[in-house]
């Protein structure tokens, strides 16, 4: 969130942030939303699904909606919810994941390339200031080997892990090589420019 921190400042929205706590990067008052109960963060503001946020329209300066999206069951919708709550010029930061395996949270429906979430965004409003690749390609190759490495325990495959978890472990925290188009994640910046 670094290069985009300067944007949680006013009323921030943490749309289905769970256990996430974001109270030190925001400026201003945070509002939690999400749908469980049993979330280690008891600090839960809001309890309902993502397509009815109970604020007037244009109230918030910032929504954070940081890999949630593909959880939802129509992304199309709780954008336009998103957009609506927001004030003009406020700002939408989303991430969604691209090549990570499927992590279900209850569920997982989708994932995203950069031009498909831009579409998305548009669509419901935003005007779209920034589609970026998020990590390096090692993290990417890390989750899609630790899946596949940890499907069996079999002497090849704890070998494979002794020798490639550590390697990838070290690249993905030293490594600059970004690869865009094989990104675990994309972040979009969106801002509310029309009613």
């Amino acid at each position: 969130m670094r290069p985009w921190k300067h944007l949680l400042q006013g009323r921030v929205l943490n749309a289905g942030g769970g256990d996430r706590d974001l109270s030190p990067l925001v400026d201003g008052e945070l509002t939690n939303q999400d749908i469980s109960e049993g979330l280690h963060n008891r600090n839960i503001h809001i309890l309902s699904p993502l397509s009815t946020v109970p604020r007037p329209d244009g109230y918030l300066h910032c929504v954070v909606c940081n890999a949630v999206l593909e959880h939802v069951n129509d992304p199309a919708v709780v954008l336009r919810e998103l957009h609506r709550v927001l004030s003009l010029g406020g700002h939408l930061y989303l991430t969604v994941p691209f090549m990570q395996p499927e992590h279900l949270n209850p569920s997982d429906y989708q994932r995203y390339i950069r031009d498909g979430l831009r579409l998305l965004a548009e669509r419901a409003g935003f005007t779209v200031v920034a589609v970026e690749d998020l990590h390096n390609v090692y993290v990417t190759l890390g989750w899609l080997v630790y899946c596949w490495l940890t499907a069996k325990d079999t002497r090849v495959y704890r070998l494979l892990r002794r020798v490639l978890f550590p390697l990838l472990r070290y690249k993905s925290r030293h490594s600059t090589t970004r690869v865009p188009s094989m990104a675990s994640a994309y972040r979009l910046i969106g801002r509310r420019s029309s009613p």
